[in-house]
Formats: C-alpha cells, structure tokens, sequence
C-alpha cells in the first residue's frame, strides 16, 4: 500500500512539473520578441523580416523588435541568437551563410548543428545571372561560347569568397565546363555598383534587388537559376530551360531559435510563420519583389540545412574557397 501511495505521490509530482512549461507554451509570448538579422538595415532579409514581423506582431499582441547586427559574413549576428536565452523571445533569421560557414571557418564560437533549432525556411529568391548591358551577351548560349573561346578573360562577382553567388559560379563552370575571372567583393552592394559601373562583366544576383535595373536596361538577365519562371520575369529563361542543367541556386532565408527552446514553443512559432507567408497580402508582396514563399516545419526546415550544409561543404572544398 505504501509502494502505491508513492507511486501516486511521484505521478503528481511528475504532472505538476509539466504544467509550467504547458502553460507557458499556451500563454507564449507575455513580452516582446526580439529578431536578430545578421545584415544591415535595407537590404532583401531586412525587408522580409519587416514585413513577416509586423503580422506576427498583430497576430501575437506583442512588440516584435527587429535587431541588425551585421557583419563576419552573418556570424557575429548568429552568435549572440547562440547564446541568448532559449525561451522563445530572440530569434535569428538566417540565410545561405548559415550553412556555408562551418565549411569556411575553421574557428566558428557556435556549432551549426547543436546551438540551434531549425524553426522554418520561409522564401527564398533565385539567383538571377545578369550582365552589364556593354558586354557582348544576351543569352547563356552566348556566355558560354564567349567563356570558351576566351578562357579566363569574362569577369563574375560575387559578395566573397564560399557566397552563395560564388558557389553559384562554380556549380556553372562545372556543369558548362567552361572557365571564368571569379572576383569576389564585401558584399552584394559594391559588387553590383562595379558591375553597373562596367568593371565587371557579370554576376548571379538577388533578383529583387537587381530586377529594377533590369526593367530599366541598366543590365541584361541572361537566365534564372530557378525550376520555374518567375512572375516578375516571365520572359527570362531558366537555366535548364536555356540548356544547362542543375544550376539551381537561390538566397534563402530561414529562421531560428538557440537550442533548447521548447518544442511547444517551436511548434508555435513554426506555425505563424507559415500562416503569414500563405496570407494573401504577403505572399503578393513577395512574389512582386522576385521572392518565392516557402514556410515549412522545424523538422523540414532541418533537412533542408542538413542538405545545405553538405552541398556547401562539397562545393567549398572544390573551388578552394576561404575567408582569407
């Protein structure tokens, strides 16, 4: 009879335990959150999280704060979503980077895969290829005969060395078997200044943020990197429908929370950014800009970056890219 009354006795207390952490999880949030970005201020994941943040904001009745801390290539934004408290109220938002720097940093004060939990892969924008307008291409037959026939001599930016743009460039020398001047740069901005400048021949960009000097004449889009057309774009070809095949490549742009956050929590937060990337309103947003909605589960989200990061690493590895 004993034996059983302690039995009972542990079963309540095991029930009475979980019901903090039940209760916080309905109540979540009682405060403001914090989003940190690892980029300045006005750029494509700044403005997407501007915009995924005030809906969340409406929906959760809470302040949601949006915290740019640039720089290292995302790792010094990244880093404090690391060590913040794992309670739900500071999330990161992620991109390319999250998954390509454990390939070039051999000092990196986090670990990708441990310190953090995958919330949702919410858009991503295909990488478009364009070219400065004096350059003597309009369409990726042209490049890749002009690449050939000089070998080494057409230019390509990209933001730095193991970017996402540069991968980019690499996967098109493999798959083209052609050779090409890779000139990395501290970012997208300088290089697409030097690009519109005509110091450089071409580079795979963010479309929302070259598609006005496209529509402008400004540069040349000579294909997309992408399964599908894009909306805003429709007459520019993809690259497998222009000939070449697995060249697909894109900035993404993720979520996360610092490891041990709870799953209750997880689930929650995963779930509302789903809602806002399907409503109507955001989505027409997105896709107006060159962004394709994505908003999946924490455990989708996951294994996209498991696939990432090996990607990543294979590519990396290849083309002897490093942050020196």
């Amino acid at each position: 009879m004993r034996f059983k009354l302690i039995l009972s006795g542990v079963a309540v207390l095991s029930a009475l335990t979980a019901v903090p952490s039940l209760v916080s999880a309905q109540e979540y949030p009682t405060k403001p959150i914090t989003i940190i970005v690892p980029f300045p201020a006005g750029g494509t994941l700044d403005n997407l999280t501007r915009s995924l943040a005030q809906k969340m904001s409406d929906d959760f009745k809470q302040p949601v704060i949006i915290d740019n801390k640039p720089g290292a290539g995302t790792v010094i934004g990244t880093e404090i979503v690391a060590r913040a408290a794992p309670d739900g109220y500071t999330l990161g938002m992620v991109a390319n980077s999250f998954a390509i720097n454990p390939s070039l940093y051999d000092n990196l004060r986090y670990d990708t895969v441990k310190d953090f939990t995958p919330v949702s892969w919410v858009a991503y924008t295909p990488h478009l290829l364009v070219a400065n307008p004096d350059v003597p291409v309009k369409s990726l037959a042209d490049v890749i005969a002009t690449a050939k026939s000089k070998p080494g001599e057409l230019s390509f930016a990209s933001f730095g060395a193991g970017t996402s743009p540069h991968i980019a460039i690499e996967r098109l020398k493999a798959e083209a078997k052609i050779d090409v001047l890779h000139i990395p740069y501290k970012g997208q901005a300088p290089a697409l200044n030097d690009l519109l400048g005509g110091h450089v021949d071409m580079m795979f960009a963010n479309t929302p943020d070259v598609l006005p000097h496209v529509k402008s004449g400004k540069l040349r889009a000579i294909a997309l990197a992408n399964d599908t057309r894009l909306e805003s774009i429709p007459e520019v070809p993809t690259f497998k429908g222009a000939g070449v095949d697995n060249m697909n490549s894109n900035s993404w742009y993720g979520v996360i929370v610092p490891s041990g956050t709870p799953a209750s929590i997880v689930e929650k937060l995963s779930a509302e950014f789903v809602r806002i990337v399907n409503l109507p309103e955001i989505r027409e947003r997105l896709l107006a800009q060159g962004l394709e909605p994505a908003g999946t589960t924490s455990a989708e989200f996951a294994e996209y970056l498991k696939s990432e990061m090996e990607m990543a690493a294979k590519v990396v590895k290849a083309s002897g890219a490093s942050v020196q």
